[in-house]
This record gives C-alpha cells, sequence and structure tokens, in this order.
C-alpha cells in the first residue's frame, strides 16, 4: 500500500511537470494575428547547447515577421521571415541594427535555421516552423536554455513584398515587442518538430512590451535637440554679452529650456518603445545633461541679482557662465551619439559634426573678442596718474642773483 501511494506520488509530480513543461505561446496585444510559440529539448536544456525551436505566425498578406533573442532590436539574433514568391517562405538570419532594418548575418555565428513540416502559407495565415541549432549563443550575446531570456519581435503589414534570397532589403517594421521567457517552463521532451501536435501553454511569459512605434517621434525628438544645442542654446548665450539686454538672454534661453524638456520627453518615449532607456551612453549622458540644466535658470537669476547689487560678477555669475557652457557641449556631444544610436547614414553624421564645429569655433571668437573688448573698455576708463613736480627735497634754496636796481 505504501508503494502504491508512493508511485501514485511520483506519477502526479511526473504530470505536473509534464503539464508545466510544454511549448510556450505568446500572442501580442499590440496587434492581431501575430504568434510566437517556443520550445525547448530537454537535451539541450541540459548540455547548454542544441536545438532550439520556434513558431512565427503572421497574417498570409503581412511582408514579414521576426523574432529575435535579446532585450533590444540592436546587435540581437533575429529570425526573419518572409514570402517567397512561390508559394511558400524564405527564412533568413538577421543581425539587428539599432533602427534600421536588420542586415543578413553572414558571420560565423549566424543561426542556422532549418524550415520544418507544417509550415508556409495556409488561407490567410503564415506559418514558419523553425530549428535552430546554435541559438544559445551569438556575437553579441548568449541566452540561457534553462532560464529566463529577453526575447523581441517586429512585423510588417502588406506591401506585396516576397523574395527568394536570405539577403533581400526590407522595409522598417510597423510596430515591436519585447517579453523575457523562462525557458525551463518551455521544455520538451523529444528533439523533434513539436509543433504538429498542437499542444502547448503560455505560462512562462514576463515583462511583456507591446509598442506601436511612431518613427516621427523619435524624428521630431532628434532634430528638436540638435537645434536646440547646435543653434538655441549658443545663440541666446550670446545675446547678453553681446546686446547687453538681460530680458532678452533670459527670454530666450527658458523659451529654450521649454522646448528641451519636451525633446527629452519625446526621447524618453522613443527609448522605452525600443527598451534602449539607460541601456546605452546616450541616453544615460541625455538625462543626465537635462537634469542638470534643470538647475540653470535658477543660477541666472542668481548671477542677475548679484549683477544688479554689486555691478560686477561674483562667483556665482561664473558658476552659471561655466556650468551652461560645459553643458552645452556635452549636448553637443551626446547629438553625435544620438545619430550614432540610430544608425542614420554617414552623410547626416557628418553634416551633424561639421555645423557643430562651425557654431563651437564661431562661439568661442565671439566670446574671446567679447572678453579683450571687456578688458580695453576697463582700461581706457581708468584714471590716469598725473605726472607729479620735480621735488627739491634736500635742496637748498637759493637766492635771485640777478641785478639790483636802486
Amino acid at each position: 500500500m505504501v508503494q502504491f501511494k508512493a508511485s501514485g506520488v511520483a506519477l502526479v509530480g511526473l504530470a505536473s511537470t509534464l503539464a508545466s513543461a510544454a511549448i510556450q505561446t505568446f500572442c501580442p496585444g499590440n496587434v492581431k494575428g501575430v504568434c510566437y510559440t517556443i520550445g525547448v529539448p530537454t537535451s539541450s536544456q541540459a548540455a547548454g547547447r542544441g536545438n532550439i525551436y520556434f513558431q512565427l505566425k503572421a497574417p498570409a498578406s503581412y511582408d514579414w515577421v521576426a523574432l529575435g533573442t535579446g532585450s533590444t532590436m540592436a546587435n540581437c539574433n533575429i529570425f526573419l521571415v518572409y514570402k517567397d514568391g512561390r508559394g511558400n517562405l524564405t527564412v533568413s538570419p538577421r543581425r539587428g541594427t539599432r533602427y534600421t532594418p536588420p542586415t543578413l548575418d553572414q558571420s560565423s555565428t549566424a543561426a542556422r535555421l532549418t524550415l520544418l513540416a507544417g509550415s508556409g502559407i495556409s488561407g490567410d495565415v503564415m506559418t514558419a516552423n523553425l530549428r535552430c541549432s546554435n541559438c544559445e549563443s551569438w556575437n553579441s550575446g548568449s541566452m540561457p536554455l534553462n532560464g529566463k531570456g529577453s526575447w523581441v519581435g517586429a512585423w510588417k503589414s502588406g506591401s506585396g513584398f516576397s523574395s527568394a534570397s536570405t539577403g533581400a532589403g526590407i522595409d522598417q517594421h510597423d510596430a515591436t515587442t519585447g517579453f523575457d521567457l523562462d525557458l525551463s517552463q518551455a521544455s520538451i521532451q523529444t528533439d523533434s518538430n513539436p509543433f504538429l501536435s498542437g499542444t502547448g501553454g503560455t505560462g512562462g511569459f514576463s515583462n511583456v512590451n507591446d509598442s506601436n512605434i511612431d518613427p516621427n517621434i523619435l524624428l521630431a525628438h532628434g532634430v528638436i535637440m540638435a537645434v536646440l544645442f547646435v543653434l538655441m542654446f549658443p545663440i541666446a548665450s550670446m545675446l547678453m554679452p553681446i546686446l547687453g539686454r538681460w530680458k532678452a538672454h533670459g527670454g530666450f534661453q527658458m523659451f529654450n529650456w521649454v522646448f528641451m524638456w519636451i525633446g527629452f520627453g519625446l526621447g524618453i518615449k522613443a527609448a522605452m518603445e525600443r527598451r534602449m532607456l539607460l541601456t546605452n551612453t546616450h541616453t544615460v549622458l541625455g538625462t543626465v545633461v537635462c537634469c542638470l540644466l534643470f538647475i540653470q535658470p535658477a543660477l541666472g537669476y542668481a548671477h542677475h541679482r548679484h549683477y544688479v547689487k554689486h555691478q560686477r560678477r561674483g562667483a556665482i555669475s561664473y558658476v552659471h557662465i561655466i556650468y551652461g557652457q560645459m553643458l552645452m557641449l556635452l549636448g553637443l556631444i551626446n547629438g553625435g551619439l544620438g545619430l550614432e544610436l540610430a544608425g542614420v547614414s554617414n552623410p547626416i553624421i557628418v553634416a551633424y559634426a561639421i555645423v557643430s564645429a562651425f557654431v563651437f569655433v564661431v562661439y568661442a571668437i565671439v566670446k574671446v573678442f567679447l572678453m579683450y573688448k571687456a578688458r580695453r573698455a576697463a582700461n581706457n576708463s581708468a584714471p590716469k596718474e598725473v605726472a607729479s613736480p620735480p621735488s627739491y627735497e634736500g635742496q637748498q634754496a637759493r637766492p635771485h642773483q640777478g641785478r639790483t636796481y636802486a
């Protein structure tokens, strides 16, 4: 009786394990008809490497659908699927390239993908059943096969695109998704195509981040911040010494300051949509610069009050001036980092660098000239010493030796 109970407990435990370990399916909430299913053989989990199985589903009208391993699109391992124009599908291993469409991965660590039975176009559904034999690691990352890993997905609605070439160029995605999956809950007992049975679960997913990415948000962020730090902030900084009107200087800078926060907010939204907030130098440095600029208006007002009272600059004046100049320079540098992160073409980066360098040189020349002019004016207005009369100290007065007239 005891043995029977023990066997019963073991069977219940085994059944519970099998029930909790099965292929896992995730369907993003920001699109209809796109689903990802993932399964890992227990043999691959035990070895830490080996086959992994993916299923990608999307409406047949879509140009392409993709799944990738990694927390962001940048440098992730992407599995891209699109129609081949002959009634079947093309599977392409790609490498994520920040904000531009992924390019064909031709490196030695490129994903080795096999299209399995059950793949193709049926009615209005495009289905790709894939096996990857080396997806536990790639050039820029790795993923535990028996633990939690990060994934990304993307898709593009239809415009009639199809190609049999694995290196075909594609248009930018309509939207993306991101999620974490505990692969220990996606275990399958046999190393074979698990998608023919149609069984699975949905319990291993967490940290889901669905986003409908609007590229105009990123564009607006870049334009606002570039115009502010390359042109507007430097021009407003020169108004005070050139015109001597603190109201014009302060008003212009407050206008710039407000628009900086608008650009900062757009940047935060764009970074969160792409799961890149505070994960790279650009977003970290940009956040630091904007937060430090928060107190600059207060420093400017303190400088103004000191000057009105004492009619000269004080320590707070130089803090306000030098502090602002340093942050403007950091903003210029960070703009270049942002262009690189966005994956824009080299001519745009070169143009940004040339304009920034030109403005920096003009700004420096104007500042030096105004300093020289102010110093010269100060020297000219200083009271000049009057020549002292000759000193006769120590000399005896001599009598007048002229003629004596009677």
